[in-house]
């Protein structure tokens, strides 16, 4: 995705794309982007034509050099004259031609990066919609590939001034010199279509597929190495090297039908080259001897010259062809980024939301991600000024999406949200996000140092409120430890910490934010009981009177919010405290039996230890518990070990174990007498 270690700058596709906008369009978008360049390159053509004119003139000298000296009436002087003269002129085509590309190469390095920081900005302010719709790769490769692409196409476009000027000034001197030569120069033509021909078709399928081969295994090489731990633990290494090894067959493959056809096409421009010369010196070479020669000596040497001279730009133009090609699609692939049209923006009259707007207020909110799916169901709910909200539900609930609302990163299809008496329609984003900090279930952490990445949330804060902050919360202890302390640099997201560490950064950096309004999306589900208690208390001091979202699984998270709000399949179907809903004896009583209850209590009743067992019971019953196919695998086939046995019988309702041990005939009189007497084992415990 996004890489090419082989070929061009071409995009790893099955089949050729197709433009979807004129050759006008890109052509012009391409020339806007050289806008502030166009004076610079304009004088480095300038540069280029003139140095193609002087090396015009180079042959010419050299020819009247060798009628000089095979010349009767030729003197030292003329010839003197004639070297001086090719040397100076070929300085000063070397000095132009050096220039040129003097200026070119920063004009074009300021291109790449106007288009990069263009597309980059876009991107940056592109919905999350456009970011889930699109893989990671294919995004970079618009910042990266294309970009680099389009210079390809710029500096063809360039040159064609140059290779244009350089074949018909070639053509018109051999035509000068002889007609005969001029239309012997033109053998070379078939031979150039040929490989245009050849190039243009097998040869860009085979460079296509020796691509994507490559690319496949760079993008495998880097999914091994982040799972590489799990490789570890399962002691697959030798299967990941088998599977690398056929990759790498296949591309070596690939790799060899390209480089056969680059073995092939470079002898064949050197023979059609060396037929040329050979056809030209026979039709020259016959023109100039006898009693009568129609041309000397030097115009037979001037033809051999300039048919090299014009092959290689004929050559030049037919291949820079699919270069410009290539551009241009690239040029239409960044055109994707930059029309794309933002679905979450602010209004024209958007206002910034006032200081004292507080407290969330969800009224009928319907939303889904795909079409006729909805995520959240006319969902309707207040949160007061300050007051802190649990929600709560089984995965799917519509949880999350509640905070990437509030956040505004969607709109919904159905109803509005407000802050305050501000609907989030009508306010600038800017003002909603200085207003408004989430911190997220997978910690993000930027490159740079863990001080930097704490300082994001508040850029101007100081190193010693971060010291204070991070004591507080007691990130500190982790913090200091570490061999550069706070200057320690974070790793690709922080792989060099753990992720309770990652979190913890994280929550310090959101804390440096003060927000008017905190959601918490299940933010302390990475960090251990000591560290979340920390948190917790960092939290109860420095965000009182704040209004809080808290999305959480764990009851000591929730169990301070003065209501939880309970979702089931989008709809929100509770909402009370914690004691009126276990009072009430619905969704969230059976969620407190089942997850909450063995969570931070101190006395589990025989009373919610029975309930707790009836819904495994039940869930049991309905999912056909794969613990349960499981363990009786291993009764039927196996003698499991005592604490391997001890571990499944706490985990399976003692009537389902009798229930299996009565209706299951594979399972031998001796293990189902040893079952019966681990059972009595455990219970007398």
């Amino acid at each position: 995705m996004g890489m090419h270690p082989r070929g061009g700058p071409r995009r790893l596709s099955g089949k050729r794309e197709k433009r979807s906008r004129p050759v006008r369009l890109l052509l012009g978008r391409m020339f806007g982007y050289l806008g502030p360049f166009k004076r610079v390159m304009a004088v480095g053509a300038v540069f280029a034509i003139i140095g193609t004119l002087v090396a015009v003139f180079e042959p010419l000298v050299l020819t009247m050099g060798i009628d000089v000296v095979f010349s009767a009436g030729g003197t030292f002087d003329a010839l003197l004259l004639l070297v001086v003269l090719y040397i100076v002129l070929k300085i000063t085509s070397w000095t132009l031609r050096s220039i040129n590309t003097w200026i070119l190469a920063g004009a074009q390095a300021g291109f790449v990066q106007r288009v990069q920081s263009d597309v980059y900005s876009h991107l940056v302010n592109a919905d999350l919609s456009y970011h889930k719709s699109e893989q990671s790769g294919n995004v970079t490769s618009r910042v990266t590939t294309d970009t680099v692409s389009l210079t390809t196409g710029v500096q063809v476009m360039i040159d064609f001034a140059s290779q244009i000027l350089m074949l018909v000034s070639s053509l018109y001197l051999l035509w000068s010199a002889s007609a005969q030569l001029a239309l012997t120069s033109l053998v070379v033509v078939p031979g150039v279509a040929f490989i245009m021909i050849l190039f243009g078709t097998v040869g860009q399928r085979i460079m296509l597929a020796s691509q994507r081969a490559y690319g496949k295994v760079s993008g495998q090489i880097a999914e091994d190495l982040s799972g590489v731990h799990i490789a570890k633990s399962f002691n697959r290494e030798d299967e990941l090297a088998a599977d690398m090894s056929e990759l790498n067959q296949k591309a070596y493959h690939h790799g060899m039908k390209f480089m056969a056809l680059m073995s092939l096409m470079q002898p064949l421009v050197r023979s059609i080259g060396q037929f040329a010369v050979a056809a030209v010196l026979f039709v020259g070479g016959s023109l100039a001897v006898g009693t009568l020669p129609a041309l000397t000596i030097g115009e037979v040497f001037l033809g051999i010259i300039l048919i090299g001279r014009f092959m290689w730009p004929l050559l030049g133009l037919v291949m820079g062809g699919t270069q410009i090609q290539a551009s241009l699609a690239a040029m239409d692939r960044i055109s994707d980024v930059i029309d794309a049209k933002r679905a979450i923006a602010d209004l024209s009259n958007a206002e910034v939301l006032a200081d004292e707007s507080d407290g969330i207020t969800f009224e009928n909110i319907t939303f889904s991600y795909v079409p006729d799916t909805p995520v959240l169901k006319a969902v309707d709910f207040t949160i007061n000024p300050g007051e802190m909200v649990a929600v709560v539900g089984h995965t799917g609930a519509g949880k999350t999406t509640l905070a990437a609302l509030i956040n505004r990163f969607y709109d919904p299809q159905e109803g509005r949200i407000l802050i305050g008496s501000h609907d989030l329609r009508k306010v600038t984003l800017e003002s909603l996000h200085n207003a408004v900090s989430l911190i997220p279930q997978e910690p993000y952490l930027f490159d740079g140092s863990i001080m930097e990445n704490i300082r994001y949330g508040r850029p101007e804060a100081t190193d010693e409120e971060i010291h204070d902050l991070c004591r507080i919360i007691g990130a500190n202890e982790f913090i200091e430890v570490l061999a550069n302390g706070y200057d320690t640099l974070v790793l690709e997201n922080g792989k060099n910490l753990s992720a309770g560490q990652r979190q913890m950064i994280t929550i310090a950096r959101t804390m440096l934010a003060n927000p008017r309004i905190l959601i918490l999306d299940e933010a302390t589900s990475r960090l251990d009981a000591y560290s979340e208690a920390l948190v917790q208390d960092a939290q109860a001091l420095l965000f009182a009177d704040r209004t809080t979202v808290v999305i959480a699984h764990r009851l000591t998270t929730i169990a301070d919010a003065s209501r939880i709000l309970v979702f089931d399949h989008g709809e929100l179907i509770e909402e009370g405290s914690h004691e009126e809903l276990l009072a009430r004896g619905g969704v969230f009583k059976a969620l407190y039996d089942t997850y909450y209850a063995h969570q931070g209590v101190e006395e589990l009743t025989e009373e919610v230890a029975e309930v707790a067992r009836e819904e495994v019971s039940r869930t049991t019953k309905e999912a056909d518990s794969k613990e349960m196919q499981m363990f009786k695998h291993m009764l039927k086939t196996g003698d499991p070990t005592p604490e391997l046995m001890k571990k499944m019988i706490e985990r399976i309702p003692p009537e389902t174990l009798r229930k299996m041990m009565s209706d299951s005939p594979d399972i031998s009189p001796e293990m189902r007498e040893k079952l019966r007497k681990r059972m009595q084992r455990q219970h007398h415990d």
